[in-house]
């Protein structure tokens, strides 16, 4: 007896099994189990009440299955009482198997809208690219891509997410973006899922990305030494892509927090088999925002032009083999040389598809009288706030300083003791800066509260004209809320680096460029090789102004030979409007330099 009932409790367990594994055949099976019973026991029945079935057999199929299959057939019976067997049979049929399979039809079509709402299941793409994690950085990530070039982007984001907050984010990045170009050549598509997990990645066919993003998940406590948890986060995603098999050598760009993480992550792409063949690309953006800030606090002007270079609108960088620079500055008609690195000319050209462009320029160049530039500045800064690009930013300014024989005061000032420096400023006649820094640690809601508080003081007790203030933004939503406020400039760090991020991720080869331009640092000759001077342009030639040229390239030329070759121009402020040189750079057209244009030059 123990026997059969721990046979039958095994069966029971391998059926509940088998339910739960399994629902929907579970429920099929046991359906047609049922109505196979109910068309057993008709077909018994009706061999009883009629003589017209010669066995069970031919009771089964040409009674109750009939019955059942083919409605109609009940039309031809006489006996009263088998009609009435033939109509029970029937209706069963149509209320047990054929609404369940209504039922289950309904509930299958349900369930594939939410699979495909919800962003689950499997998703075939190629060339597309793929981000990974998720920040507060990502919309704006997302929204610059709107300005490539190609026909359609197609861009994969997995992450820990609610699929339709993260659409709604993005959708109010693009709409801030005000662009006139259609989303619709624009394919977002967002699923929940875990990074770390390979059946998630498969699910976005990572294997056929044409670039990948490990997002920083933005957590801030250190795990262990020097080690954050949100790095750590970022070497486990690098770990286990590892043994992904590529099919178009996809860039992996890695957003850190620490710059020690990047010599990590470098090792592990050196010492870890299976990652020797993936390009991985960490950039601490802490350093590089570092680097930019400080050159803001110099010149306010310069991040704008920043912006304008990493942006996917009017020219950017691009990378050009087998040309050289003379050949390109003499030859090219839409592309400006700027740099060579490693065989490849970089250039400022409109898009990746005109940079080679060539024809005859009809215009010489026009004999300039160049001004030695002198780039020596005397200012104070103080910053108030704390953040992981503090440290970048001193370092860079100290750079400067010893590049330029500048002299800064620049300062850390607690938040207690702003009211004692506002009192010391107001009394002061020198050229000063103050720069307020956002508390990074912040929870997404909160982003920037220290910056709108300080700003609000500074306002309200700052009478001194020679101070200009400049802010630093994480969240770029904040940023209409302080434009009525006395700033000089507007630093938006996120979308600093989701312009960079796509720029490195789509354009790898322009990673060298990008690298020697934000860095200050002094070469053997105790100059900043690719930094960008902003100059008045009666400071730069000692002409006769106006200056009037006949083509773009005609100006590009005359100012390169004027300087000996050691000073490219890429625009120029005309009424403080940026004009940063595209499009056909041979065509004639006037264009006319007066002696208040700053002029944007790079040091070559």
């Amino acid at each position: 007896m123990r026997t059969i009932r721990d046979r039958l409790a095994r069966a029971k367990s391998l059926i509940s099994i088998k339910t739960y594994k399994r629902p929907l055949v579970y429920i099929i099976l046991l359906m047609i189990l049922i109505n196979l019973i109910i068309l057993t026991i008709a077909a018994v029945i009706a061999l009883f009440i009629d003589n017209e079935f010669d066995n069970f057999i031919d009771a089964f199929a040409n009674g109750s299955l009939k019955w059942m299959l083919a409605p109609n057939a009940i039309l031809s019976i006489q006996n009263p009482d088998m009609l009435v067997l033939a109509v029970i049979v029937l209706v069963t049929g149509l209320i047990l198997f054929s609404g369940t399979i209504i039922a289950l039809t309904t509930n299958a079509i349900k369930d594939y809208i939410q699979k495909k709402n919800s962003g689950a299941g499997k998703i075939n793409l190629d060339q597309h690219i793929v981000i990974l994690n998720w920040n507060n950085k990502v919309p704006e990530l997302v929204s610059d891509l709107l300005y490539v070039e190609d026909k359609e982007v197609t861009v994969m984001i997995l992450a820990n997410i609610d699929k339709t907050y993260a659409e709604r984010q993005i959708i109010n990045a693009i709409k801030k973006t005000k662009s006139d170009q259609s989303i619709i050549k624009m394919n977002v598509l967002v699923k929940h899922g875990d990074p770390l997990l390979l059946s998630d990645l498969e699910d976005i066919s990572i294997e056929h990305a044409k670039a990948i993003l490990i997002m920083n998940p933005d957590h801030h406590q250190t795990v262990y030494k020097n080690m954050s948890k949100s790095d750590l986060a970022v070497i486990k995603v690098i770990l286990g892509l590892g043994p992904i098999e590529f099919l178009y050598e996809p860039p992996i760009v890695v957003e850190i927090k620490h710059i020690d993480s990047y010599d990590k992550i470098l090792t592990l792409s050196r010492v870890v088999d299976k990652l020797h063949e993936h390009i991985i690309m960490p950039i601490c953006f802490d350093k590089r925002l570092g680097q930019i800030i400080a050159q803001t606090l110099i010149e306010n002007q310069i991040e704008d032009i920043y912006m304008a270079l990493f942006s996917f609108q009017g020219s950017e960088v691009y990378a050009i083999k087998d040309i050289s620079f003379d050949d390109c500055l003499k030859e090219c008609s839409h592309a400006i040389p700027l740099s060579c690195h490693e065989g490849l000319l970089y250039v400022l050209s409109l898009n990746d598809n005109v940079k080679t462009k060539r024809s005859i320029h009809q215009h010489p160049k026009i004999d300039l009288k160049s001004k030695s530039l002198i780039d020596q500045k005397d200012i104070e800064i103080y910053i108030i706030g704390e953040n992981n690009k503090l440290q970048f930013i001193l370092e860079s300014l100290n750079q400067y300083e010893k590049i330029h024989q500048s002299k800064f005061q620049a300062k850390w000032i607690e938040d207690e003791n702003i009211a004692l420096l506002v009192e010391q400023l107001n009394q002061s006649k020198k050229q000063t800066s103050i720069l307020l820094l956002s508390d990074e640690k912040q929870t997404e809601d909160a982003l920037d509260a220290n910056v709108i508080d300080n700003l609000i003081f500074l306002e309200g007790h700052l009478t001194n004209p020679n101070v200009h203030i400049i802010v630093e933004l994480l969240n770029p939503r904040n940023d209409p809320i302080v434009k009525d406020f006395n700033i000089n400039n507007t630093i938006i760090s996120n979308k600093i680096i989701s312009l960079l991020l796509s720029k490195l991720a789509l354009y790898k080869d322009t990673a060298p460029f990008y690298e020697d331009l934000l860095t200050i640092e002094p070469d053997d000759d105790n100059e900043d090789k690719l930094s960008i001077l902003i100059k008045p342009a009666d400071k730069c030639f000692n002409n006769q102004f106006p200056i009037v040229f006949q083509s773009k390239k005609q100006l590009i030329q005359s100012v390169y030979g004027a300087f000996n070759n050691h000073y490219m121009i890429l625009g120029y402020y005309h009424h403080d409007e940026l004009q940063i040189f595209e499009n056909d750079l041979h065509q004639t057209e006037t264009i006319t330099i007066e002696k208040n244009d700053r002029l944007i030059l790079i040091r070559l």
